[in-house]
């Protein structure tokens, strides 16, 4: 009975795929989509006005296609780009042409996608899976990104380069300013993957310079034309940057005085040759990192928050990318954190990452936290490699966290992880199948330490299809990672309780995108999670229904029926009353949203569940509403309602959370930003503060203001006791 269920859902998954696969065409971008690059005849200076000699001798890229709402040739309103370099730098220019003045939401860099822009994805390696985008918004804004094939695009990545832009009669245009030693290349290649992405965000549409397929995300490497060199660009030879950085301040901690704080640092990125980088952190700080914000957790499982800390963004995916979205044996955020997530010091951390040769991509990465009162010092270890087979690749993990107490290894207290995986995909991308084995090492187990993963992937401009099957044995640990699932809390006995689990989870999506009328998009899906026991009992089941549309002005309305049946295998409250006992759950519940246009000064979300919750109802009312002054300022506002309720003896609860978000932009170079929270759940409420200029480039002075609180029952007198408080000032330099 176990086999044939897991059998049946493997062989249904291959079957829809090929036959779904057998419908699809190929176009042969790099024949089609050819740009030859030149060196620049004469100087250039950046001021976005495309004046120069230089460019006027360079060939020009213009027929851009439109990629949304719709897939058509010959976009309007009409683009031109133009390329040519020197020794140091990659020159990029672009003149968008268009009668109504740009709209830009935010002068915060990386903001990218809701203002007019346009951005460049460079695909230096020509992997057609991996590039790097340099974007600039018609104000200026800079963008800039790295894109992978497991975790698409990462915005948190940063580095120097240079950009202006000019407004004009009827178009805004854009220079650039890429400099070679930021990128990853080798010598041996002269067809780089290009590609260039226009948001017009007048019109709701975005422009491709390639025929980027309807269903595919327009930066998509994929579907890159070819930057063509004569001769490949000269390795940099001494190409390093040196990051110091100061801060002062002061902090104070729950029940002790305000301290006066002082603490220095450096950074180092050494680029070892053009396609490998080596990292070096010494004391690194993170104080001027924008604070998470919280949320409110209805699910019985843990919840991660995404990397922020630039030490760890670079090639990220080498390491974060291994496993799925319920398990990943490597998770950064862990790095720093004791085992009940208070922070750590970090002495000292090492990355190297990039290609050894064209299509072998390798990172080792070793981090050393000090010890606490309540911690061990912590030495953390991941080396990963990655080989490229066109889009696809084979790749393995290797992990290792080993304690130390007073600079000697502790016996017995350590976790070692290893992983392999493997991902075909069909030339044009459109067809993917995937399969994982993970394994760990740890003292004291001997049996049921693995986790099998497989699945398949298609996607065309009407359908899409996914299905992934977890396989997860108890005895697994990811000491470096994240486990969503696995961890059971029993109410009862108040205790955690480790068990095994076997998930597929499928969905299928229908699209229609009409080419008249207010409505852009439909968009009809199913999906379907199924979860056993590791005896292949069943645990739960959970189906969903839903229904969205996009419209032309960027509004988006979307309605979800959701059906869950679960055997809850232990007793577990949502209220602080008794438990819910484990037996048997049977609910559905309707869920409803709306975005208005957020191209208008006030724009607004609103979202709302009704229906059942285990043996109870819950009603969830969430809303956000944002008020926009031209693109200087956003002041934003949103409030969530949760009303729980269950028969007697289980009680009933009202959860709720609030947050506030305001950024002011000065100049592009100035930006203050404060975010307060209130999260009922985790009686939280704190407000954090920045106000950062941006001195140089790349080199920043912030002042950071936090102050958090507890919320206390009012019959304990205060209601509000301070968990931290701080006034910090940071000043960093890129040398």
């Amino acid at each position: 009975m176990t086999t044939n269920i897991k059998n049946s859902l493997l062989l249904f998954s291959w079957i829809l795929s090929f036959s779904l696969c057998a419908q699809v065409d190929s176009i042969d971008f790099k024949r089609d989509f050819r740009y030859n690059i030149q060196a620049a005849s004469s100087s250039i200076t950046l001021d976005g006005k495309v004046d120069e000699a230089a460019w006027q001798a360079c060939e020009v890229g213009t027929n851009f296609w439109q990629k949304l709402p719709y897939y058509a040739p010959g976009a309007d309103p009409k683009t031109e780009i133009r390329l040519c370099f020197d020794d140091d730098f990659i020159y990029v220019s672009a003149i968008c042409y268009q009668e109504e003045d740009p709209i830009i939401l935010s002068l915060k860099r990386d903001e990218y996608w809701d203002s007019d822009g346009i951005a460049i994805v460079l695909d230096p390696l020509d992997s057609r899976s991996n590039a790097v985008l340099f974007g600039l918004s018609a104000m200026g804004v800079q963008w800039d990104a790295v894109r992978t094939e497991t975790s698409d695009i990462s915005s948190d990545w940063s580095n120097r380069w240079f950009g202006e832009t000019h407004i004009g009669e009827g178009y805004w245009s854009m220079e650039m300013a890429i400099p070679f030693r930021i990128l990853r290349y080798n010598q041996s290649i002269t067809e780089w993957g290009m590609n260039f992405v226009r948001n017009v965000i007048n019109h709701n549409e975005y422009h491709n310079w390639t025929a980027v397929p309807e269903s595919f995300w327009p930066p998509n490497p994929a579907f890159s034309g070819a930057l063509v060199w004569a001769e490949a660009p000269e390795r940099k030879s001494r190409n390093f940057n040196i990051i110091p950085y100061a801060i002062a301040g002061l902090e104070k901690e729950a029940n002790s005085e305000a301290t006066f704080v002082r603490k220095a640092g450096v950074d180092a990125k050494i680029a070892l040759n053009s396609a490998l980088n080596l990292d070096l952190t010494l004391n690194p700080d993170f104080s001027q990192i924008e604070a998470d914000e919280l949320v409110t957790n209805l699910t019985r499982f843990d919840i991660g928050l995404p990397e922020k800390r630039t030490f760890f963004l670079e090639n990220a995916d080498l390491f974060a990318d291994f496993g799925t979205g319920q398990m990943r044996p490597f998770f950064s955020r862990k790095i720093g954190l004791d085992e009940n997530f208070q922070a750590v010091p970090i002495y000292y951390g090492a990355r190297l990452t990039g290609n050894v040769t064209t299509n072998t991509r390798i990172g080792f990465m070793n981090i050393q936290s000090g010890r606490t009162d309540n911690a061990l010092g912590q030495n953390q270890t991941a080396f990963s490699a990655r080989q490229q087979f066109g889009r696809s690749f084979i790749q393995g993990l290797f992990l290792n966290r080993q304690a130390f107490n007073n600079g000697e290894s502790v016996q017995g207290d350590f976790g070692r992880n290893g992983s392999i995986e493997g991902l075909y995909s069909t030339d044009n991308g459109q067809f993917s199948v995937w399969g994982a084995m993970h394994r760990s090492f740890k003292s004291g187990y001997t049996d049921e330490q693995m986790v099998f993963n497989t699945g398949t992937q298609f996607t065309n401009e009407k359908w899409g299809f996914l299905m992934d099957n977890i396989f997860f044995q108890k005895n697994y640990f990811a000491d470096m990672g994240f486990i969503a699932r696995v961890n059971n809390y029993d109410a009862e006995r108040d205790t955690v309780v480790r068990v095994g689990y076997n998930s597929s989870y499928s969905s299928l999506d229908y699209r229609i995108r009409p080419r008249e009328g207010k409505i852009v998009r439909h968009q009809f899906g199913v999906e379907n999670l199924t979860i056993f026991n590791e005896d292949w009992t069943f645990n739960e089941q959970y189906n969903r229904l839903r229904y969205f549309i996009s419209f032309r002005n960027t509004a988006e309305f979307r309605i979800r029926l959701n059906y869950n049946l679960l055997d809850l295998l232990f007793p577990f409250s949502f209220t602080g009353a008794t438990p819910l006992p484990a037996t048997r759950y049977q609910s559905v519940d309707l869920n409803v949203e709306y975005e208005s246009d957020e191209r208008k000064p006030l724009s607004y979300q609103i979202d709302l569940t009704r229906g059942g919750f285990y043996n109870g109802t819950i009603t969830r009312l969430s809303g956000d509403l944002n008020y926009r002054v031209s693109y200087w300022g956003n002041f934003g506002l949103g409030y969530q309602w949760n009303d729980l309720n269950f028969p007697d003896p289980y009680g009933n609860a009202q959860i709720s959370a609030l947050v506030s978000k305001i950024e002011i932009g000065f100049s592009r170079n100035v930006l203050w930003t404060t975010l307060f929270q209130y999260v009922g759940q985790s009686n939280f409420m704190g407000i954090n503060s920045r106000l950062q200029w941006r001195y140089s480039p790349m080199s920043d002075i912030f002042l950071v203001f936090l102050d958090n609180y507890t919320i206390l029952d009012e019959s304990m007198g205060n209601l509000f006791n301070t968990r931290n408080r701080a006034l910090i000032l940071k000043v960093n330099y890129w040398w």
